[in-house]
């Protein structure tokens, strides 16, 4: 099985909402959370990227930071990565693979241009390291998604149109046969099949 690198998964079958409490826990430090936190249930204090599951389609979800030895190199450095990955499970078809990263910013626009600049960066370095290094999936053998999402700015979705080159997109697209989500709510809506929220209105 193409999870099996992994030594910590877990399987869901309703709503997963994720959240990064990094930023949070250095002015809460009596929170109970720290770093990237995966649910089944909304989670407390911080906005969280939300995928919405009204079928129940069965997905295995890999917190990164549960998996570290995963993205060390032979010489121990360490890959840029982002937050997580959701599988969906037993897909009689393609399947869908979704690699998520989450960044709080704020209020300022120009953090949000960069956060959303570095976090193409790093899912393009988990993509590449997971498909050439770790051989977790080939090109082409999974409907890939990168999602980014601002849970804090609901109110900018799309973020794309922050990018200092909107053209990036579609270049992935091109290279990698990637979809690129910028939002906070995704829906799933088949063994085969993710959409974002806005496009299911």
């Amino acid at each position: 099985m193409m999870l099996e690198i992994f030594d910590h998964k877990t399987r869901y079958e309703s709503e997963v909402y994720i959240g990064d409490y990094t930023e949070f826990v250095k002015t809460h430090p009596d929170c109970s959370y720290n770093g990237v936190v995966m649910k089944n249930m909304p989670i407390a204090f911080i906005s969280s990227l939300h995928i919405h599951n009204p079928i129940h389609i069965p997905m295995l979800g890999v917190n990164f930071e549960e998996n570290e030895e995963v993205f060390k190199r032979e010489d121990k450095t360490k890959v840029s990565n982002c937050e997580c990955m959701l599988v969906s499970d037993k897909a009689s078809k393609k399947g869908w693979l979704l690699l998520a990263e989450l960044k709080y910013c704020g209020g300022s626009q120009l953090a949000v241009q960069r956060n959303l600049e570095k976090a193409f960066s790093q899912m393009e370095s988990t993509y590449l390291h997971l498909r050439d290094e770790k051989h977790v999936f080939t090109q082409g053998e999974y409907r890939c998604a990168w999602v980014v999402s601002l849970p804090e700015h609901n109110d900018l979705v799309p973020f794309s149109s922050f990018l200092s080159q909107p053209e990036l997109l579609l270049d992935y697209k091109d290279r990698y046969g990637v979809d690129v989500f910028t939002d906070n709510n995704l829906m799933v809506v088949s063994h085969e099949y993710v959409v974002a929220m806005e496009s299911n209105k």
